[in-house]
């Protein structure tokens, strides 16, 4: 989502101006967004959560095929409930400042997106005070920040914990399942009932105090919206296309990640 990502300086950004409630056009081809530990249970009331194959967040999928994201409308008006904080906070991100010997002495800069709409005015909020500080805007923008990196690094300790206990594996998740519309989309893994049904009250006990369990009962709440999602309304829509025009039934995809965000 970032395409023209820039470090903060007060010499280089003292007359910006940040406006709000831009559209969500910015994110409108990313089809995987990752996801912080304390809005599973939001998102998991319209989007399916699924993991990486690799260490990293869990992430809502919010399109088809990649390209595209189903929650954003042409107008770029968001559709939904409940918007992932990783758009939220654009057009802001922490990125690493030099190298640490630990998690805890790890050191951030902000980082924005220069070619986002959100500057493109004069009569927004500074940035940088008369002083060269950071204004109180962007006071607030670090606050929020730091604490959306220490949630989001929270999550991926819980994706960790599942992986540890052999509960991740590659399979298809089915949309519209059981239905003529029924479609099946690969690439990624999902939580194996089977292991999860195998897995000793010790181990329950582990995952539960982690917060791993809640990630797990939010990922299979969120797997309803196969069926009545917007996932599922989008291919009920592009079967009644291949009706007309034909088409494949099923859907195969290669992930590849690109600033925090799935393209």
């Amino acid at each position: 989502m970032f395409l023209q990502p820039e470090t903060l300086h007060p010499e280089i950004h003292r007359e910006l101006r940040f406006s709000r409630n831009q559209p969500f056009d910015f994110a409108g081809e990313t089809m995987l967004l990752p996801l912080a530990a304390s809005e599973l249970f939001q998102a998991a009331r319209e989007m399916p959560i699924v993991f990486p194959k690799g260490p990293g967040a869990p992430q809502a999928l919010v399109g088809l095929q990649p390209g595209h994201n189903l929650h954003v409308q042409e107008s770029g008006h968001w559709q939904g409930r409940h918007v992932p904080a990783c758009l939220k906070a654009y057009p802001f991100r922490l990125a690493r400042h030099g190298e640490a010997e630990n998690e805890a002495e790890q050191r951030f800069v902000v980082q924005i997106d220069r070619a986002a709409r959100h500057f493109d005015t004069l009569d927004g909020e500074p940035l940088i005070d008369e002083q060269d500080k950071p204004a109180a805007l962007l006071q607030r923008v670090q606050k929020a920040l730091l604490m959306l990196y220490q949630d989001s690094r929270r999550a991926e300790r819980q994706v960790a914990a599942l992986d540890q206990h052999g509960l991740l594996v590659d399979q298809h998740i089915l949309i519209n399942q059981g239905t003529e519309h029924e479609r099946a989309l690969t690439g990624f893994r999902v939580v194996s009932v089977e292991a999860l049904a195998a897995l000793s009250g010790e181990a329950l006990a582990t995952l539960r105090d982690s917060g791993a369990l809640a990630l797990l009962y939010a990922h299979r709440l969120s797997l309803t919206n196969l069926k009545d999602g917007l996932l599922a309304q989008a291919a009920s829509d592009a079967a009644n296309l291949d009706e007309v025009f034909g088409g494949d039934d099923d859907f195969s995809f290669g992930w590849w990640q690109h600033d925090g965000c799935f393209w």
